[in-house]
């Protein structure tokens, strides 16, 4: 009787659709882009080049987890604006360094 099942001992005879992987640990706000990870929500997105991902090199990275968690605590997508009936401060780096300017700074 035949099986549809592969015995764990033959597992070593089947062809993997991936390999080589590469792993690497860095903290959140040294791999995080300055844009969220969807168009509608809030989530914060990730530098999108591997070797960026690789070596840490997303933009926070010339300042500080500081300026991470202080654009990211403030930033707000349309939705959230139109709700406190506010509008977008900002939606990149630059443009947060220009609102930043407006404000006292806390770092």
């Amino acid at each position: 009787m035949s099986s549809a099942y592969t015995a764990l001992d033959d597992l070593h005879q089947i062809a993997s659709v991936i390999r080589d992987f590469k792993f690497f640990v860095h903290e959140k706000w040294k791999v995080a882009s300055d844009k969220p990870g969807s168009g509608n929500t809030k989530n914060i997105g990730s530098v999108k080049s591997i070797e960026a991902l690789l070596s840490g090199r997303g933009p926070f990275v010339d300042y500080n987890e500081a300026v991470f968690d202080d654009y990211w605590q403030n930033y707000l997508t349309k939705d959230m604006a139109r709700t406190i009936e506010s509008e977008v401060s900002y939606r990149n780096l630059d443009e947060y360094w220009q609102w930043k300017e407006r404000i006292p700074r806390r770092y």
